[in-house]
């Protein structure tokens, strides 16, 4: 058997170039996924409450119209309560995310603006970017629900208002210096712990060197109409709150600039510029009145006023905040009234105590409070201090003054004491009048003038039946024969008696009078008829009466 030869294995050496292939392949495939995401950029997350308009792959995330990005999914949160949206940025943009950057959706709009967003009905919404001036960067935002109203690296001041006011400003109103439009309202919130409304106002370059620490802002109608004890005002504003309105900030008349503020500082809003000058006196002395006539028409915020000078303000009408059974004391005491004594309406540097001494010498020396019409055509009162020249002492009124002392001090309140009005004692005057006059006996006076006016005619007739006894007298042959003297006295007596005689001007006279007379009594007597039944008939009209009806007889 021939012997089986062993083959002897030998190791290749040399390396195989088919192997570069797949070397090559694997290293094409990593550079591309490499530069794959090197060209993607960041990946942002923006939280929405809803995705109206946005599709994943479609939806387009643009700086100044220009494509940054573009949406990669949409779906919703985990507790289903808002819509998480995936963005993907490219390389480019990483300089445009930070803190204070902010995305909004574009879409169709009308506002107060105008129409926006118009190009959108054709390309679909698309979402804006505007970047913030931070540093850090986020890639997690939240999608705002109305686009800023200007950037936030735009050059102005940011300033913060609250108000306790339930008229609201919107987004987009104007904020007006002197009737120019500087700015405008760029975010509303409501505070439920305050119960406050908190508003940020964009104010632009160069107007935000006019906001100074001085500054007072206050809500600007369009058109606005105030009638009060003052008279008549009438606030037209701009064009730009004529059917929106804004928000006006000035200096008040008088006040120095002050010092510049920092962005984001805080002021008051007030509701209108009036209201403003009502602030400003905020020490004050607080008197109570009691009226015991109508305060129909007198209002909070109705002047207080000594001899026309404006000294303080109304406070409360009527004032039972303190006071135990109030419809008992207006019945007794009168209205309670509070009012302010304002020590800035006086003159500067007037301290509350050097104000209440000056105010207790005054009711020392006479001075009384009192209603007085401020607006004819509204019918608006205002208080009136004054001194009294006639302070004649009345028991009943200085024992109703001393309830009235009692009772504001149980309810913690110096008392003012008070008058009637003139137009009040002019009508008290004239009721009582009209009261006596109606008091008068008009039907025992008019009989008694009929009685009266029958004695006088039966006392004519029987004197013109003497003198016609005595002249048949006078031409008796007996009288003839008596003395001449005799004669001349009774001739002289007949001319006398022929004075009063029908067809005489003394009877004659004496005729018209009683005529007169009679005449004057018959026109008096509707008048006192009149009065009888309406007693303010000299002063108002009297509504015609009612004819009187017959009654059918009871059987």
């Amino acid at each position: 058997m021939a012997e089986q030869a062993n083959a002897k294995v030998r190791p290749i050496r040399q390396w195989s170039p088919i192997w570069v292939v797949p070397l090559a392949a694997v290293l094409i495939g990593m550079w591309m996924l490499y530069n794959h995401y090197q060209q993607q950029g960041a990946l942002l997350t923006l939280l929405a409450s809803d995705a109206e308009g946005i599709v994943a792959g479609k939806t387009a995330i643009k700086n100044r119209s220009v494509d940054v990005g573009q949406v990669v999914s949409v779906e919703l949160s985990d507790n289903l309560q808002h819509v998480i949206i995936k963005v993907r940025m490219k390389p480019s943009a990483a300089p445009l995310l930070n803190t204070g950057s902010q995305f909004w959706i574009v879409k169709p709009q009308i506002g107060r603006g105008g129409i926006t967003g118009l190009n959108t009905l054709l390309s679909g919404v698309y979402i804006e970017l505007q970047p913030g001036d931070d540093k850090q960067q986020q890639l997690e935002f939240r999608l705002l629900d109305t686009p800023p109203v200007a950037p936030a690296d735009a050059p102005g001041i940011r300033v913060s208002l609250t108000t306790n006011d339930s008229a609201g400003l919107a987004i987009g109103d104007p904020v007006l210096y002197r009737g120019y439009e500087v700015g405008s309202v760029e975010h509303s919130e409501f505070d439920l712990s305050q119960r406050r409304t908190h508003y940020q106002l964009y104010i632009r370059e160069p107007f935000d060197v006019m906001v100074t620490e001085n500054v007072r802002f206050w809500r600007s109608s369009g058109f606005a109409v105030n009638l009060s004890a003052e008279g008549l005002k009438v606030d037209v504003g701009s064009a730009a709150t004529l059917l929106t309105g804004g928000v006006s900030f000035d200096l008040m008349q008088g006040w120095p600039a002050g010092n510049a503020v920092a962005d984001g500082t805080e002021f008051q809003l007030f509701p209108d510029q009036q209201s403003i000058q009502e602030g400003m006196y905020s020490e004050f002395v607080e008197y109570l009145l009691f009226f015991d006539e109508s305060v129909r028409g007198l209002k909070a915020g109705a002047p207080v006023e000594y001899r026309g000078v404006r000294v303080g303000t109304v406070a409360s009408v009527p004032f039972f905040f303190s006071i135990d059974k109030p419809f008992e004391v207006s019945l007794q005491q009168g209205i309670p009234v509070l009012i302010r004594i304002e020590t800035g309406r006086l003159y500067e540097n007037l301290s509350l105590t050097q104000l209440r001494q000056e105010l207790e010498t005054a009711v020392a020396r006479g001075m009384h409070a009192s209603l007085k019409t401020g607006n004819l055509l509204t019918g608006a009162l205002y208080i009136d201090l004054d001194l009294l020249q006639d302070q004649t002492p009345d028991v009943e009124r200085a024992a109703l003054q001393a309830q009235q002392l009692a009772l504001s001090q149980s309810a913690g309140y110096p008392m003012l004491p008070t008058s009637r009005s003139g137009l009040s004692n002019i009508e008290q005057k004239v009721l009582l009048a009209l009261e006596k006059i109606n008091n008068l006996p008009v039907e025992q006076l008019l009989q008694q003038g009929e009685q009266t006016m029958l004695s006088a005619q039966q006392t004519m007739q029987q004197l013109s039946t003497m003198v016609t006894q005595f002249n048949a007298l006078l031409g008796s042959e007996q009288i003839q024969a008596l003395p001449v003297e005799l004669q001349q006295s009774l001739l002289q007596l007949q001319q006398m008696l022929a004075g009063l005689s029908p067809g005489a001007p003394v009877y004659d006279r004496m005729q018209d009078n009683l005529q007169s007379l009679e005449q004057v009594l018959r026109e008096l007597q509707p008048v006192l008829q009149t009065l009888n039944q309406q007693s303010n008939a000299l002063v108002f009209d009297a509504e015609p009466a009612a004819d009187p009806q017959p009654k059918r007889a009871k059987q």
